[in-house]
């Protein structure tokens, strides 16, 4: 069954955007969760040096977010214009006629 759909579906093309949708997706989702979780144990924690680690953590995971918004803006900017349909000829408007007489 495999083999019958070989032609039919470009497998490279499909990872590529099996990965993407799990980047864009999941992956920014769980950048945020980062985010907000750094920022909560960062001012939670009395500790000066693990305070610094969860803000770098939850700064990385900004940077994450802000660059697959960025990302995305931009894949919809350059997106290629899609192929114009070609313009179908005007047909003329007859009129049926009988021996040099309209039919009505």
């Amino acid at each position: 069954m495999l083999a019958l759909a070989a032609p039919l579906v470009n497998t490279t093309a499909l990872w590529k955007i099996i990965v993407a949708a799990l980047a864009g997706g999941a992956g920014v989702a769980i950048a945020f969760g980062l985010l907000l979780l750094g920022l909560s144990r960062a001012k939670a924690t009395h500790n000066p040096g693990v305070r610094a680690v969860n803000y770098a953590m939850s700064g990385l995971a900004r940077l994450f977010c802000v660059a697959a918004v960025v990302l995305g803006i931009y894949a919809m900017a350059k997106k290629p214009a899609s192929a114009k349909p070609a313009k179908a000829k005007a047909a003329a408007l007859t009129v049926p006629t009988r021996g040099g007489r309209l039919v009505a």
